[in-house]
């Protein structure tokens, strides 16, 4: 027996589907989305002719025509609407707007200092707020506005919720901050994890030829943000790719999750202390408002040769827990994202030589690299551009 189709719910998938393909190609015709879609030829017209009523689609020319009639050729109007991502990190915060293919238009970085709150909510919750009331006025005028705003957090977030799990640096548990958002923001918001975020900006850069990679933001903590097959890999319960508390050493330091031995208290700006006092550095010369890491990379960069060492153990024990990544997951392509991929000059080789001896196989040959400046909060916005456009094309179709 089979189950009544939805009509509206097949178009609805059907509109979302073509437009992602005009999205993710240059320009495209109707007859060329006809024969990648499957859909009729009559379908596709309808479509893409509502689509550049509402100004999504732009008619740009011809195309070369083996017989017949030129195909018009279609282009997606990347500034029909535009979204806001933010990226909240311990010590600072960076907002963007971009448009719907992720190109920013405005950038603004604040200052935080939320490891020195005693309640972290007020706090954050004021910056958000005023970090996006400044970017709504900053966001050009379209014919469709703002289509809404993601805000990434470092930690365990429930996307579907729009809730906090926990925010281990921070300290902060169960919080509906989305709910608490939305009585004084009134645009359509969402949450996600840094990470999620990262990989999305990665997966979206590359126009989603790569199907499978693995984002890792390295920070005060560590997160991976994992794409599988064209969607982002959140888990059961949206706590997916917590990668920083796989074990690395059973005996060894302890986390502020209350385990030992995390991958992130070895490679992260936590580890990079162990390592600077380890190698003999001059810890009383460095300046505790300052960021520890920052200041460790200028003296590499200076050729301290204790700092440079540091750093190589910092970036051994960061391949030893990408090559876990790469033998679990097989992807096809590793980023490296946050505050410690700046210092890549000093740790990837290591990363890479780790790799060479304990990924199996073609992994071995994976390619691990820096992702683009500010990942994280363009990845928010793309999050949300899909999440209001896009989302419908993701889903099963009816039966």
């Amino acid at each position: 027996m089979h189950a009544n189709v939805d009509a509206s719910a097949m178009r609805r998938m059907n509109r979302a589907t073509v437009l992602k393909l005009i999205r993710d190609l240059r320009t495209t015709s109707r007859i060329d989305i006809s024969q990648m879609t499957g859909l009729n030829k009559a379908t596709v017209s309808n479509i893409v002719d509502e689509l550049i009523a509402e100004q999504l689609v732009l008619e740009v020319g011809y195309g070369s025509s083996s017989g017949g009639r030129k195909p018009i050729l279609l282009r997606f109007n990347a500034n029909a609407a535009y979204a806001i991502g933010v990226d909240v990190q311990l010590s600072h915060m960076t907002t963007v707007v971009c448009n719907i293919r992720g190109e920013p238009v405005y950038r603004q970085v604040r200052p935080l200092a939320l490891s020195e709150a005693q309640d972290v909510r007020p706090v954050l919750l004021e910056a958000i707020e005023e970090e996006l009331r400044k970017a709504i006025a900053a966001a050009p005028p379209s014919p469709y506005g703002l289509l809404g705003a993601c805000i990434a957090l470092p930690g365990m977030v429930d996307f579907r919720r729009g809730a906090v799990y926990y925010l281990p640096s921070a300290f902060v548990g169960e919080w509906d901050i989305l709910a608490d958002l939305g009585r004084i923001v009134d645009i359509p918001l969402f949450l996600d994890n840094d990470a999620n975020c990262g990989a999305w900006n990665e997966y979206m850069a590359q126009a989603m030829k790569l199907k499978n990679l693995v984002f890792v933001n390295m920070g005060l903590g560590i997160g991976a943000g994992i794409v599988i097959e064209g969607k982002l890999y959140r888990g059961r319960d949206g706590i997916a790719g917590e990668a920083g508390h796989m074990t690395v050493n059973p005996m060894g330091s302890a986390c502020m999750c209350g385990s030992y031995g995390c991958w992130e208290e070895y490679a992260s700006e936590r580890g990079l202390m162990r390592y600077l006092r380890e190698a003999g550095a001059d810890l009383s010369a460095l300046n505790p408002r300052e960021s520890l890491l920052e200041q460790a990379l200028e003296e590499a960069q200076n050729d301290n040769r204790a700092c440079i060492r540091a750093f190589h153990s910092l970036g051994q024990y960061l391949g030893l827990g990408i090559a876990n990544l790469l033998n679990l997951l097989n992807p096809d392509e590793v980023i490296l994202g946050g505050s410690v991929a700046r210092a890549a000059t000093f740790v990837l080789p290591e990363v890479e030589r780790v790799i060479k001896h304990r990924a199996l196989l073609q992994n071995k040959q994976i390619p691990v690299r820096v992702g683009s400046q500010h990942a994280v909060a363009i990845g928010a916005s793309l999050l949300a551009v899909h999440e209001t456009l896009f989302a419908s094309a993701m889903e099963p179709m009816p039966t």
